[in-house]
C-alpha cells in the first residue's frame, strides 16, 4: 500500500487519511474535504497546532458535516488510546490534537471523563 497520497497538491499519510475518513480506502483524494486536510496536516505535526488554531476557528463546517467531523476526533482519540504504548509521546501528542480541536468547535470532549453520579443526586 502507498504510504502517502497527495490531495490538494499536498503529501499527507495514508493511514492518517484512512482514519480521519474513516474509510477503507481512498478512491477520490481531490475529493477529501477540507477540515479532514487540516485535521491530517495537524496529526502530521502536532508542534504546529498552535499556528493552526486560526485556520481551525475560521472552519465553517456545514451541519450536515459537523458529525462526521466529530466523528473524525473521535476516531483519533480511540487509535491514540489503543495504540498508546507503541509509542506514548506520539499518541499522547495525537490525542491532545483531536481534543483541542474537539473543544475548541464542539465546546466539550465527547468522550471526556464524567465525574461519578452519587445516588442522592439523581432526581
Amino acid at each position: 500500500m502507498n504510504n502517502s497520497i497527495t490531495a490538494n497538491g499536498e503529501k499527507f499519510s495514508t493511514d492518517d487519511l484512512l482514519l480521519l475518513t474513516g474509510e477503507d480506502e481512498i478512491k477520490q483524494p481531490d475529493q477529501i474535504k477540507g477540515y479532514i486536510l487540516l485535521m491530517a496536516r495537524a496529526l502530521r505535526n502536532p508542534m504546529r497546532l498552535p499556528w493552526l488554531i486560526k485556520d481551525i476557528f475560521n472552519l465553517c463546517i456545514q451541519e450536515e458535516d459537523q458529525r462526521d467531523m466529530r466523528l473524525c476526533l473521535i476516531r483519533v482519540q480511540v487509535e491514540a488510546e489503543l495504540k498508546m504504548n507503541q509509542d506514548i509521546q506520539r499518541y499522547q501528542q495525537r490525542r491532545y490534537v483531536a481534543q483541542v480541536i474537539e473543544i475548541l468547535l464542539f465546546n466539550e470532549l465527547l468522550l471526556a471523563p464524567r465525574e461519578p453520579v452519587e445516588e442522592g443526586d439523581i432526581e
